[in-house]
């Protein structure tokens, strides 16, 4: 029985809801695309699956956080068949590590690891078990516009001749799964979709006029309101400069910044320290949270305008996932519609034009990598989505960049950013509809794209009549331990911390 093994494996006497389903579809052989709401355990869903089966199952996973610490928290739990090979690895690592497959049951990597030539042909040796995308809504959030390595899983897929494939996440709209579905080719998938509504997360919004008055008030919710708390700025100086504040004006609180513009190491201290309660609260872009296991985070702050509904339901859903009642906060000022449609511009026009894109790829170039690393230098983030696209739409001719109807090409390419675009235009209406709100209910706007209905709860929204007087700080000692991170870190990456580079 299932139960057995979860038991032996994970200590675990019962699954949570949803979670058979989608392990008995996956080792049944069959293509899944699962939604599971945070804190419901997605991860288990292909990790028990991946220690039953006989070859090495493959996990993609988005973020070198992310990866560390699902690998750390499987060693911890007596698991040892588990690695992560990324940038973190240096060349001889990697090549032992490959030459190794065979010791281990799952292998975490990130979508462009997996375009590398020696990694791939590693493991093709292998019997892969299953392929796993982890958080798969980036696939549709984040391969159109920046990461394409996203949308050449289906190639990486095939070439490990299609093993059965589970791509999960916990929230992605109806466009959002058809997407998926489509770049990944899954093969007639079994589809589990639970609800996305976290009902023990009240729903606020508040509105002040100038960005000091936010500042004001965000002092008052740290020192007032339970704890810990997650703070959401949109940049990372923003991140930073909002940590100074509340480390000058609240002393009394352990504060700390995280981006992903930091050391990885810095940024792994800070996620531990907070995982362990050193810290009262991170202020952070949105680089911080996905798969962050921690159960006792009181509320989630945002600091300005959120660009879109999904992404919001997954930075809230990090609160409460204990199941106490806690609450998310939007904090608006004027200017915030502004920035907000600024970050969702169309970033190539705003680097170099797309005019001069000839010139450059006839530019003599060494190698591939080469070639990529010049489009990202020229076009920003989208360079890698700019060659994937020519790739796909086979317009190169030769290694000397010659092309194919070059005019029509260009054309082609203005006219899928602007779509992009228009993508997240729409999703920021969504979202602007949501904080603008004066008389609908607050939850019923953020389900609505998910085609799920509200359920009369108590505890619902400010519109609904929620307050956040319940949620105000009970006295309490302090039981922070002090730790010795130099020694705790040492033994997550298994060498010592000062030895990697760290900055102190």
């Amino acid at each position: 029985m299932l139960e057995r093994e979860l038991q032996r494996l994970f200590g675990f006497q019962t699954f949570k809801e949803g979670q058979k389903d989608i392990i008995e579809a996956l080792m049944a052989g069959n293509d899944v695309f699962a939604m599971l709401p945070t804190g419901r355990g997605k991860s288990l869903c292909y990790q028990l699956p991946a220690f039953l089966a006989r070859g090495l199952t493959v996990v993609v996973s988005p973020l070198l956080s992310l990866m560390e610490d699902q690998v750390a928290q499987l060693k911890k739990a007596g698991r040892k068949q588990v690695v992560a090979l990324n940038s973190f690895s240096s060349k001889q690592e990697r090549q032992k590590l490959l030459q190794q497959l065979n010791d281990y049951k799952i292998v975490y990597l990130s979508p462009e690891m997996l375009q590398a030539q020696d990694v791939l042909s590693a493991l093709r040796s292998q019997l892969i078990s299953y392929f796993i995308i982890d958080e798969a809504h980036c696939i549709s959030y984040w391969g159109h516009d920046f990461r394409a390595d996203y949308l050449r899983l289906r190639e990486v897929k095939a070439a490990l001749d299609h093993p059965p494939t589970l791509a999960i996440t916990a929230t992605a709209d109806e466009n959002v799964r058809k997407d998926i579905k489509i770049q990944l080719q899954l093969r007639q998938p079994v589809e589990i979709l639970d609800r996305v509504n976290r009902e023990n997360i009240a729903l606020f919004v508040e509105r002040y006029e100038t960005n000091e008055q936010k500042v004001i008030r965000l002092k008052e919710i740290v020192r007032e309101y339970e704890l810990p708390g997650l703070v959401y700025a949109q940049t990372r100086a923003q991140a930073e400069w909002y940590c100074e504040q509340l480390q000058r004006d609240c002393p009394e609180l352990s504060v700390g910044y995280y981006h992903g513009g930091m050391d990885s190491m810095d940024r792994m201290l800070v996620q531990e320290q907070f995982l362990s309660n050193q810290l009262d609260l991170i202020c952070a872009t949105n680089a911080f949270g996905m798969g962050v296991n921690k159960q006792d985070i009181r509320f989630i702050i945002h600091l300005q305008q959120p660009l879109d509904v999904a992404s919001y339901l997954q930075e809230i859903g990090r609160a409460g996932r204990d199941g106490s009642p806690s609450f998310a906060l939007v904090l608006l000022s004027p200017e915030d519609p502004f920035y907000a449609s600024r970050l969702i511009q169309n970033r190539v026009e705003e680097t170099m034009s797309l005019e001069t894109l000839p010139q450059l790829l006839a530019m003599p170039f060494n190698s591939k990598s080469e070639q990529r690393m010049r489009l990202e230098q020229s076009y920003g983030e989208q360079g890698q989505t700019i060659l994937f696209l020519l790739e796909k739409w086979d317009v190169i001719v030769d290694d000397k960049g010659t092309w194919k109807n070059q005019h029509e090409t260009i054309s082609k390419l203005k006219t899928y950013f602007e779509k992009q675009e228009q993508r997240r235009q729409h999703r920021l209406d969504t979202m602007t509809e949501y904080s603008e709100n004066h008389n609908q209910c607050r939850r019923h706007l953020l389900l609505h794209p998910f085609d799920e209905h509200v359920r009369l709860q108590a505890i619902c929204c400010d519109i609904c009549g929620a307050t956040l007087d319940s949620f105000q700080k009970q006295k309490h000692e302090s039981t922070k331990d002090i730790f010795q991170w130099d020694e705790e870190l040492a033994n997550i990456f298994n060498q010592p911390y000062l030895e990697r580079g760290a900055k102190r």
